[in-house]
């Protein structure tokens, strides 16, 4: 908190998460510890997953959560470019297909 106060910054609790990374065995050791951050007069209690820069960031950095948010924004996109496949014919999807494997 030094390090806000000093800079005039104030932390929301609201929006603060707090995560531990490591191994599964290292965060097997930190369940019997309390991990909590205090924030002004609020605590904030550690999380399996943050999101950070737009990027979901798991305890052991794994990325599953992140790969399967983009796998499924992806088939969302394949899936309404399909509606629009019969309107505009071929040309256009496929290059609407290729700008989006870019």
């Amino acid at each position: 908190m030094q390090w806000c106060a000093y800079r005039r910054l104030q932390l929301n609790s609201d929006k603060t998460e707090v995560i531990w990374f490591g191994s599964k065995a290292n965060l097997a050791k930190l369940k019997s510890i309390d991990c909590s951050l205090s924030v002004s007069s609020e605590t904030v209690q550690p999380v399996s997953v943050v999101r950070d820069l737009g990027v979901l960031l798991d305890a052991q950095v794994t990325m599953k959560q992140h790969i399967n948010k983009v796998t499924a924004a992806c088939y969302y996109q394949l899936w309404r470019l399909r509606q629009i496949r019969r309107r505009v014919g071929t040309e256009v999807p496929t290059q609407l297909v290729l700008a989006l494997v870019t």
